[in-house]
């Protein structure tokens, strides 16, 4: 039986920032990562908010380059080009990211444990016992005061202890290739390229890109066909080749917390509903939940009471931003690419640019989103929606 204060199951961003927050205060913190390697095999566009680095401390190491400028591409192929006054996100290397954020938490103290998955978990008045399985098989035992559940969309120990699950599901995909061309970060819409969400293009080195995409259904063959249009000299096995692909949560989770429990980043629902991101809510998340497991062992009380500050906290953080989300995806799912081209019109002539640059933020999307439902809806894109209609307590 391995003895630690807090074990934390998972070693993404938000366990690994949670692990350098604790171990920093004296505690003694334990990660358990399934991976054999942090930051490896990820899904991830790579696009960081500028903000997110300098708010959290973080090493800017993993930058590969800054953005500045997006170019959206409608249904119909019309081009409009978006230049914020200064460079707002990094593309970064995830891999590099993750393991700067790994390196800093065992400089701190923190343990590591790779290669080793938790499959059971048991709470009780003395503490919490969690069970896993390392890659050679071996089953290991480790025993803690509280446990924090950062295993992203592996929902397995909630359904054990109670915790709250998705209620929506997206699916992204994304591969990386190499290609001679000069192209800026761009952006698909259209119901034939990523139905229900988007596809993107992001420069990620010297002639590298990634190509990904966030839709309702089937990620990889619509991926796929992105790829023989956009390169059509690519074959159609180059074009399935090295797609991986992921779930992304949606949506508000019912219980976050419990007796001795706590979950944060993707496994919480901390991520961005527009856009499925989860680096910078879920690093706010671990933030949050360093503060109130401090605040529990300097009392010495792990009950849920206790611990229910943390959701308190988290939601009143960012639950405006999950919910405003969530709804403008759902509303611009149900455009027909007619009604996406004539967005795209009116944004190049009607006003809307000026909106996106007064009210854009890389992380925090819900005044922009309130600001171009009220515009939109005024030109009759959206019929029968408003902003004022918009859930007034965003529950």
């Amino acid at each position: 039986m391995k003895r630690s204060d807090v074990l934390i199951v998972g070693g993404g961003p938000s366990g690994l920032c949670l692990a350098a927050r604790l171990a920093e205060s004296g505690i003694h913190v334990r990660v358990l990562e399934k991976k054999e390697e942090i930051g490896s095999n990820i899904v991830c566009a790579g696009i960081i908010g500028k903000e997110v680095f300098d708010d959290f401390g973080l090493n800017k190491d993993s930058a590969l380059g800054e953005l500045q400028a997006v170019r959206l591409i409608s249904p119909f192929g019309t081009s409009v080009l978006y230049r914020h006054p200064k460079a707002f996100a990094y593309v970064v290397d995830r891999g590099t990211f993750d393991r700067n954020l790994a390196k800093e938490a065992m400089e701190k103290g923190a343990v590591i444990e790779l290669d080793t998955k938790a499959e059971d978990v048991r709470i009780s008045e003395d503490g919490v016992k969690i069970s896993a399985r390392t890659g050679d098989g071996e089953t290991r035992s480790y025993s803690s005061r509280l446990a924090v559940v950062a295993s992203g969309i592996d929902y397995g120990l909630h359904k054990k202890i109670g915790l709250g699950t998705p209620k929506e599901y997206m699916n992204g995909a994304q591969m990386e290739i190499e290609a001679d061309i000069d192209r800026s970060a761009t952006i698909f819409v259209g119901r034939d390229v990523a139905p229900g969400g988007f596809a993107w293009m992001v420069p990620s080195g010297r002639k590298r890109f990634r190509v990904g995409m966030l839709t309702r259904s089937d990620p990889k063959t619509h991926l796929s066909q992105l790829m023989k249009t956009a390169f059509p000299d690519l074959s159609a096995e180059a074009a399935m080749a090295g797609i991986k692909v992921k779930v992304i949560a949606q949506g508000l989770f019912s219980r976050t917390f419990g007796e001795r429990i706590l979950a944060v980043g993707e496994a919480a629902g901390q991520v961005k509903t527009t856009t499925g991101g989860g680096v910078a809510f879920g690093l706010l998340g671990a933030d949050i939940a360093a503060g109130v497991i401090r605040r529990s062992f300097a009392k010495n009380d792990f009950t849920a009471r206790a611990l229910s500050g943390y959701e308190n906290a988290w939601k009143t953080a960012v639950q405006r931003e999950i919910v405003l989300g969530r709804m403008a995806r759902r509303m611009c799912s149900r455009l027909s690419d007619l009604q996406m081209e004539r967005i795209f019109h009116l944004a190049q002539t009607d006003g809307v640019i000026p909106i996106i640059r007064e009210k854009g933020d890389f992380d925090w999307h819900g005044d922009l989103i309130l600001a171009l439902v009220k515009r939109l809806s005024f030109m009759n894109v959206f019929r029968g929606f408003s902003a004022d209609s918009a859930p007034a307590d965003f529950s």
